[in-house]
């Protein structure tokens, strides 16, 4: 992994929000599209529809990468890429994996609404 060189980016790789670019049209992508959503759900991420604040990383139909969308679709993927956020196919399930492993990691070291600050081991 690269070093970090800005403050921003390394705000961003700490996000739990994924951002979800695109409209999946043909069966397969719409199938892996929802997968991937729920997947995220399931490990704690928050799957977003619009570039507000940091997020992790931008999933994008093939569509979006062929340069088949929409100019807001474009100038959205475009913004990210300039903060540095990773732009991944919905069918790169590697990648997604690889990106967000560092955050599904610190959440699943830390439970819900408890800090180690105060707990106490014994009497």
């Amino acid at each position: 992994m690269s070093p970090i060189s800005s403050i921003e980016v390394a705000r961003a790789r700490r996000s739990r929000r994924v951002l979800f670019v695109g409209n999946p049209t043909r069966y397969n992508d719409v199938s892996q599209w929802a997968m991937v959503r729920q997947w995220v759900a399931l490990h704690g991420l928050e799957p977003i529809r619009e570039l507000d604040g940091n997020v992790l990383c931008v999933i994008v139909t093939e569509d979006i990468l062929d340069g088949r969308c929409s100019a807001r679709e474009t100038a959205t993927v475009q913004q990210a890429r300039a903060l540095g956020v990773p732009c991944i196919s919905v069918h790169d399930t590697t990648q997604i994996w690889q990106v967000t492993a560092r955050v599904r990691a610190r959440i699943g070291r830390s439970p819900v609404g408890a800090s180690p600050r105060f707990r106490h081991d014994g009497a």
